[in-house]
C-alpha cells in the first residue's frame, strides 16, 4: 500500500494534508488510503453502535493562516522598484519540490480529543483487522479539519516553478494576506500546479492519524 501522495501531504512540516478534490470530510471519519488518495470509509459515529462525538471535539477561535517560508517559496509583491513584477500581481517562486503557498482567511480548527475516543477506535480497528501490519497504512482516521472563509492554496510538485497571480476583475493583490480573500486568478505558470482558490467557504486542510505497531496512533506527516 503506497504512502499518501505528495499532492495530499502538502504541508509536511505542519502535518497537514490538502483536500484538493473537496471531499466532504468530517472529524471522526475513517478513510481508506487507495493508491495514495483518501476515500471515505465511514464515520466512527456510524460504524460503532451508540458512539457519539458530542463533547469530544474542540473548536478554535478564527484566525488567518499564511504559510510560505518553510516551503522554500520566494514571494515577490509587484510594483516595488526592481521587482520585475507588475503592480497588483504576486510572483511565487517554488525553489523546491512539493512546496505549497497557503493564504487562508479566518480558519477554524475542529480537533478531536483523541484520549476520549482511543478505546472505541482501537477496538474497532482490531475488530476489522485494521491494526494488522498489512492494513496499518491502508486505514487512517481524520482527527482534525480546517475550514476557511476563503483562501488561496497553490501546490507545486516541481522545483524551479514560477507562478504569477493577480486579483479578479483587476483588483490588485498587494500582500500575501490579500490572496486569502480567494479573489485570485492566474497570469502565468512555468509548470503545472494544483490549487484550491475560492472566495467562498472551503475545507482545504486536514490531519489524519494511523495505527502504529506499538498499539498507539500517530499523526501522518
Amino acid at each position: 500500500m503506497p504512502a499518501l501522495k505528495q499532492t495530499q501531504r502538502i504541508l509536511h512540516g505542519l502535518r497537514l494534508h490538502g483536500n484538493f478534490i473537496e471531499r466532504p470530510l468530517k472529524v471522526g471519519d475513517i478513510v481508506l488510503n487507495d493508491d495514495g488518495q483518501h476515500l471515505i470509509w465511514g464515520n466512527i459515529e456510524d460504524v460503532v453502535d451508540g458512539f457519539s462525538l458530542e463533547g469530544k471535539i474542540t473548536v478554535s477561535n478564527k484566525a488567518d493562516l499564511k504559510y510560505t517560508s518553510a516551503s522554500n517559496i520566494a514571494v515577490i509583491i509587484g510594483g516595488s522598484t526592481g521587482s520585475g513584477v507588475a503592480k497588483g500581481e504576486i510572483q511565487l517562486k517554488f525553489n523546491s519540490k512539493n512546496s505549497a503557498f497557503v493564504s487562508l482567511k479566518q480558519i477554524r480548527r475542529s480537533s478531536l480529543k483523541l484520549a476520549l475516543i482511543d478505546e472505541a477506535l482501537k477496538e474497532y480497528w482490531k475488530q476489522k483487522g485494521f491494526h494488522k501490519p498489512v492494513n496499518r497504512n491502508k486505514y487512517h482516521f481524520i482527527a482534525e479539519i480546517i475550514d476557511a472563509e476563503s483562501g488561496t492554496l497553490i501546490f507545486s510538485q516541481e522545483k524551479a516553478n514560477t507562478v504569477v497571480i493577480t486579483g479578479k476583475n483587476n483588483a490588485p493583490l498587494t500582500s500575501i494576506a490579500s490572496a486569502g480573500e480567494g479573489k485570485v486568478e492566474y497570469v502565468s505558470n512555468a509548470k503545472s500546479t494544483l490549487e484550491i482558490i475560492s472566495d467562498m467557504p472551503i475545507q482545504p486542510l486536514y490531519t489524519a492519524v494511523k495505527y502504529k505497531d506499538n498499539g498507539n496512533f500517530e499523526i501522518i506527516g
